[in-house]
């Protein structure tokens, strides 16, 4: 882990640092564009985005910058993903959720306990998977989910994704809760539809709940209206410190002048590591500097996004 770094200039509202990286715990209902408006407004700052969209109906961990932190977001998105998940088993679902339709199926005999570890222990590690039609995924530019609204038909094509575990929690028929820790890009509705379909009795996402994003769980997680409580106060206090956000990436310390050459958008020698991976780049005091790729021999950083400086 990094020093923590040090405060940053004020932003918007009164106690309100320039940038910084919140977890918001979302209830169910809103969706992550939704708590990126309200936090706009309540934070008083221009520059506010989220780190990984987390469907309406999902409760849990959603990962928010604002200010210059928001050139984060694709880096602190790629950290490994929790969920608790309940599915229901015995039905299919146009959306892969509650919001339907709906449409039963007949079942002779609901799937016994051994045959559902089974059926989850297949789609543990590298996995090919197809996102929901009612998903973000863009098609020409337009997102899924508004063409499948307006009926027109929707192919997307399989993503490979990894189910780091898939563990049953509980089963009485027909719900069935599950725990899984997955990479970025896994679609829990699409895993559930693709379980039900293997049982062969179909199955949708009937509550979801994300436990964390890499480091960052529910633990860190406030929810909105608390943010508003708090802004008043000084909310910088329940800020996610960086290190923390981005721990599933190597970390890097430069010294003053190596710092002002990477801030400054230099290429700056490094010490050998994996070649073309990413890093967060620390300077003094543990003060996050911003992104660098690795070259091609692993010996040099190229910068890839620059938020703070060496100075400050």
């Amino acid at each position: 882990m990094t020093a923590s770094p040090k405060p940053e200039a004020q932003g918007g509202q009164a106690g309100i640092p320039d940038r910084g990286v919140l977890a918001i715990d979302k209830e169910s209902g809103p969706t992550s564009h939704d708590v990126v408006a309200v936090l706009r407004r309540l934070l008083g700052v221009r520059r506010v985005g989220h780190c990984g969209t987390l469907d309406p109906l999902a409760t849990g961990v959603l990962i928010v910058c604002f200010g210059r932190y928001t050139r984060l977001a694709d880096w602190i998105a790629a950290g490994e993903k929790e969920y608790a998940a309940t599915f229901h088993l015995g039905v299919d679902s146009e959306t892969g959720d509650g919001e339907g339709p709906l449409l039963p199926r007949e079942v002779d005999e609901p799937p016994g306990p051994g045959r559902v570890r089974e059926a989850l222990g297949a789609f543990t590690g590298p996995i090919d998977q197809v996102p929901p039609a009612h998903s973000a995924v863009k098609v020409s530019g337009v997102a899924s989910y508004r063409l499948a609204r307006r009926d027109r038909a929707v192919e997307l094509k399989p993503r490979r994704v990894h189910i780091h575990r898939l563990d049953l929690v509980r089963y009485a028929y027909p719900l069935l809760e599950v725990n899984v820790v997955c990479s970025k890009g896994t679609y829990i509705r699409s895993l559930a539809a693709d379980l039900g379909r293997d049982l062969g009795c179909g199955a949708y996402v009937d509550q979801l709940r994300r436990r964390r994003v890499g480091e960052v769980g529910l633990d860190s997680a406030h929810t909105v209206a608390a943010i508003g409580d708090s802004v008043a106060g000084g909310a910088g206090r329940l800020l996610i410190p960086p290190d923390r956000a981005l721990s599933h990436l190597e970390s890097v310390h430069l010294d003053g002048e190596a710092g002002r050459l990477f801030a400054h958008g230099g290429c700056v020698p490094a010490a050998a590591g994996k070649a073309q991976s990413p890093c967060a780049v620390y300077g003094p005091h543990g003060r996050l500097l911003g992104i660098a790729r690795r070259g091609d021999d692993g010996s040099a950083l190229v910068s890839q996004c620059v938020v703070g400086d060496a100075d400050g």
